[in-house]
């Protein structure tokens, strides 16, 4: 397979650079493996759910004795799986997981051999780490399973940096952080963060995967800022964390989705691309709605809790709460809708001996029917074609892949000499390398020399970035607006999309893509890749803080 697409598995020799294994190789070179692209399927995740891969590999003619790629001991164990798309990076991989199975067949031939490979993606090693309590050298009555960390004061993003800081201690393999790198990026920070930090205070875990004490954690802020927090492992190994945005104004997904032909264009600099797509659907699950919850602690005693001052009686129940309720003592505080008032019990043993368990059961609510006290919304599609003839800004050669969009506003703009920095307003999706066009319409003295189509040089944080102007001088640091466009260069989980349908109750709506699964599909002797995407809402239903309540 020509570029730009490679695929490479840790310790296999393909045909083409690097190991590529999307490379044909030679017809005398009868033993060595390729992928046959027509079986490639892969799915990423953006909301810590998990993504996969499989694809078969031919090996036409198997080498003797007994040196098939794929036997045990040949394979590296739970090998690495990368998949590039080079017009997107040709570092860091559009797709990163490792092998969790093979299964293998003789081919038609009888001397060759067909092994179908199944790939979990990186998220899933999340739950094949462990945090522990790591002492040593301590007395017989300490405990070496559960474990304390952080303050009043701590966010979730301290208590995340700290995990991560112990495994990279307790972790030390190379091939191991391949897969989730747990080093610092800069200062105490070890993971890639969105949105506004939230106090969550002082946290208790027990010996538990990474993935059980990250749900504790999101869950947490999501009770706290009434939205859900979501996880997922990018392609650099990297942990990422941050809020799915309740109402965003921003799609940064390669182009908008429109049912209106009018609407339909390729997209440039000042203009966003839209596309139409196959088998929109928009799905409302009513089987998950929860309006009212019991929450069954240790002991459920009325007075348990300073909310009562004995002996004055309760003045409401203190364990249950409704979705319309006061919140935090009364329920979550969301709008009064029509129909009937379903309930749920939710087993609460870590709920004992706490100063204030009202404020917890509280923030249970809130986490709970922010997302569940309405029918859970999902919108899927497919992407599939192209146009052969659109090569370039976007390339349309290989399927819908690319596209322009409105990435961010600009809130702040400065240069120190010619390098340029700019603050946006909202998160942006910017990395090192990416082409940007950035249009200021007011701002400090100079701000004129700002504008155009740049190279991001450095990403500082999710809503700073820098680039090399032309000319060189000083321009103070002050307000700004305008807008930046970027060639958005793969479709990824964790973009926003927007989609408008008036048919589909869609009014230029805003929304999380969630998943994204790939394959390819030949036609006209060409290979052109499909989409199908989920967004909005796809991971299981949040059920609150399971974790920190210790619910089942």
């Amino acid at each position: 397979m020509a570029a730009p697409f490679t695929l490479i598995i840790a310790g296999v020799t393909g045909a083409g650079a690097g190991g590529d294994l999307l490379t044909l190789p030679a017809p005398s070179a009868t033993t060595t493996p390729y992928v046959d692209l027509g079986t490639l399927s892969l799915t990423m995740s953006g909301d810590g759910g998990g993504g996969s891969m499989s694809f078969d590999v031919i090996e036409v003619k198997s080498p003797t004795p007994y040196l098939q790629w794929w036997r045990s001991g040949a394979v590296y164990d739970n090998a690495r799986v990368q998949f590039f798309d080079s017009r997107y990076s040709a570092t860091v991989p559009l797709f990163l997981g490792y092998i969790t199975r093979i299964q293998a067949s003789l081919l038609e031939n009888g001397v060759g051999t067909r092994a179908t490979v199944s790939v979990s993606d990186a998220d899933g090693w999340l739950s094949k780490t462990i945090i522990r309590n790591p002492k040593t050298g301590i007395t017989v009555k300490s405990s070496m399973d559960s474990f304390t960390q952080g303050g009043a004061s701590s966010t979730d993003r301290d208590q995340i940096n700290a995990l991560l800081a112990k495994i990279d201690a307790q972790v030390n393999d190379s091939t191991t952080r391949q897969i989730l790198d747990t080093s610092v990026i800069s200062g105490s920070t070890r993971a890639i963060f969105t949105g506004t930090a939230q106090t969550i205070g002082k946290q208790s875990f027990k010996a538990t995967t990474l993935q059980s004490a990250l749900d504790q954690i999101a869950e947490a802020a999501g009770g706290i800022a009434e939205v859900q927090y979501r996880y997922w492992i990018d392609g650099s190994g990297r942990l990422n964390y941050g809020p799915k945005l309740a109402a965003p104004t921003i799609a940064n997904a390669p182009a908008n989705i429109t049912t209106d032909p009018v609407a339909i264009r390729t997209g440039s600099t000042t203009a966003t691309t839209t596309i139409f797509a196959r088998d929109l659907t928009v799905n409302l699950d009513h089987d998950a709605i929860v309006k009212g919850i019991f929450v069954q602690a240790a002991d459920t005693v009325a007075r348990y809790d300073s909310n009562q001052t004995y002996p004055t009686a309760p003045t409401n129940d203190p364990y249950f709460r409704t979705y319309t309720g006061t919140y935090s003592r009364t329920g979550a505080g969301q709008a009064a809708r029509n129909g009937p008032l379903p309930h749920e019990i939710f087993s609460a043993p870590k709920v004992k001996n706490l100063s204030d368990r009202g404020s917890t059961i509280g923030s249970l609510a809130r986490a709970t029917m922010v997302t569940r006290s309405k029918p859970v919304r999902t919108v899927s599609f497919t992407i599939a074609g192209g146009d052969i003839n659109q090569t370039s800004n976007p390339d349309w050669s290989y399927g819908y892949s690319q596209g322009y969009a409105l990435a961010a506003g600009v809130s702040l703009a400065a240069r120190s000499g010619t390098t340029a920095t700019i603050t946006t307003n909202v998160d942006h999706p910017f990395r090192v390398g990416d082409s940007v066009t950035v249009n200021l319409l007011s701002g400090p003295t100079g701000y004129t020399a700002l504008s155009g189509t740049w190279t991001v040089t450095t990403v500082a944080s999710s809503t700073t970035f820098t680039f090399t102007t032309v000319t060189s001088g000083t321009i103070t640091s002050g307000s700004a607006t305008g807008t930046i466009y970027y060639l958005a260069k793969a479709w990824l989980p964790g973009q926003y999309v927007r989609l408008a349908s008036s048919q589909l109750d869609l009014a230029l709506v805003v929304l999380f893509i969630a998943s994204v699964t790939m394959r390819f599909a030949e036609g006209g002797g060409t290979y052109q890749v499909q989409y199908d995407i989920e967004a909005d809402f796809r991971r299981k239903y949040l059920k609150g803080l399971s974790a920190l309540i210790g619910a089942d």
